[in-house]
């Protein structure tokens, strides 16, 4: 069955609403149980009320960084419970401020071994998924710069993506990423030097390579290699690190099959390894599946062997 885990950070917001969720509940359950039925939402109220002294409902919206609404709502809810007080504000006497009863005081000092016990349970879980710093330093980038403004960058980024053929002045920048691409997660074999120093060879035996352009520069690539009898191979695909994201990697796949199909050819492989999980996500995506190998590899690399049955979006 499909869960949000499968959609990765495409639905980041959700996942992190669940598991916030998660939290809330299980800390409002515990409240319960020690006599408290206040929500754990409410608390980063009180607890700026207990550090701050008196404060108005527009001051606690800026420092919480939610909206003044939503502040309003909880803080009906906490006079509602009387553990909270309104006062006009002696300097101005059209604005209200909240701060702590004595029966706020009381629930805040009730609450403290709990809350002890709150920061040893996050530490326990932190020990081995540590976030606590990852979402301060998100929370502080989206400050910055929002998520809507990022989506729209790198949107205007794919569109400078173009695909353009081979042309044998780009030999170097072939070679230059796919023995980049090596370099990161294995080594350039024999086999890899022979193909990568002589890019015309692959155009000229009936294969064909794509590169993907980028405001000028070449920061992709991917080739179809003739292996005879009507088979295709979709081979040295490559990505710069800096400009994956751009959805380059799926441009180039999905310009190679077209390739592949416009032939009329009976076949179209490919060979990867296990480890590089999100690559082979993509070619899965693309409409490839795993399959018995025919014949040994060239490759001392690859323990993965996919043929390819159309697209499965």
């Amino acid at each position: 069955m499909t869960s949000l885990h499968d959609y990765g950070s495409l639905l980041l917001g959700s996942r992190l609403r669940k598991v916030s969720e998660s939290l809330y509940a299980g800390v409002d359950e515990v409240y319960r149980s020690a006599g408290v039925d206040l929500p754990s939402r409410c608390f980063p109220i009180l607890f700026l009320l207990r550090d701050h002294g008196r404060l108005g409902i527009s001051e606690l919206a800026q420092r919480l960084g939610q909206t003044h609404p939503a502040v309003s709502q909880m803080s009906r809810k906490l006079l509602r419970h009387r553990v909270v007080r309104e006062s006009l504000d002696p300097r101005d006497d059209r604005r209200r401020l909240l701060s702590l009863s004595p029966r706020g005081r009381s629930v805040m000092a009730r609450l403290e071994p709990v809350w002890k016990a709150i920061v040893a349970a996050v530490g326990d879980l932190e020990a081995d998924h540590p976030v606590s710093q990852h979402l301060t330093a998100m929370d502080q980038a989206l400050d910055t710069r929002g998520f809507a403004a990022r989506i729209r960058t790198r949107l205007e980024d794919a569109a400078a993506v173009a695909i353009i053929p081979f042309e044998p002045r780009y030999a170097a920048d072939f070679k230059r990423l796919n023995i980049e691409w090596l370099e990161k997660y294995f080594r350039a074999e024999p086999i890899d030097e022979q193909v990568l120093s002589k890019p015309l060879r692959i155009v000229r035996s009936g294969g064909a390579i794509f590169l993907a352009r980028y405001r000028g520069a070449i920061v992709g690539t991917g080739a179809l290699l003739h292996a005879g009898n009507g088979r295709y191979e979709l081979s040295k695909m490559a990505v710069t690190p800096g400009h994956q994201g751009l959805g380059i990697g799926r441009k180039l796949i999905e310009a190679l099959i077209a390739q592949y199909r416009s032939r009329g050819a009976r076949e179209l492989f490919l060979e990867s390894n296990s480890k590089l999980t999100p690559a082979i996500t993509l070619y899965e995506s693309a409409g490839f599946v795993r399959a018995s190998r025919p014949e040994p590899s060239h490759y001392e690399r690859s323990d993965v062997y996919m043929l390819y049955v159309g697209d499965k979006r």
